[in-house]
């Protein structure tokens, strides 16, 4: 909504700079201090969406991986949220690809990341609640000469105050 403004100053602002050059250039200092405070308000919103859930609040379960289209892999998951006043908009995770082999010293294995990939998922899941997602994770073509291991965690949440009656 507030970028629509800011385009429609924009617009404003070539329709009037050739007849009126100080009323354009009033329109541009609207313009350019419309942008600013957006860009401000924008980011503080992010940094207190993240600071309503931790990531302790966030659990990933059922997780199973399957070979995808073209040597990707789908990453299929259910999502929980154990935050009692917020809802996660936004999650990022880090998977990484392995290729383990057992070691010469009994059951410890040595493994070698072979891909990193982040996804960002972008689900709504209101507090107490879980969602299932399924996401598709590219990694460089490389072979793998042990067995297959996955590692993954969540890295970053992005949440916001749940107003269960705005629900209903």
């Amino acid at each position: 909504m507030h970028w629509l403004l800011l385009g429609i100053i924009a617009l404003a602002l070539i329709v009037v700079a050739g007849r009126h050059p100080r009323t354009a250039f009033g329109l541009f200092a609207a313009l350019l201090v419309g942008a600013i405070l957006m860009l401000q308000l924008s980011s503080g919103e992010k940094e207190r969406g993240s600071a309503l859930i931790s990531l302790g609040d966030v659990l990933l379960s059922r997780v199973h991986f399957k070979p995808g289209y073209a040597g990707s892999f789908d990453l299929s998951a259910r999502l929980a949220n154990q935050a009692s006043h917020a809802q996660i908009v936004e999650v990022v995770l880090e998977v990484q690809l392995r290729d383990c082999h057992p070691s010469d010293q009994g059951g410890i294995r040595d493994c070698q990341v072979l891909g990193t990939d982040s996804p960002r998922l972008v689900l709504a899941v209101p507090p107490g609640e879980a969602r299932d997602f399924v996401a598709n994770l590219s990694f460089p073509r490389t072979q793998s000469r042990g067995e297959i291991d996955w590692n993954y965690r969540v890295t970053a949440v992005l949440g916001r105050r749940y107003r269960a009656a705005a629900q209903r």
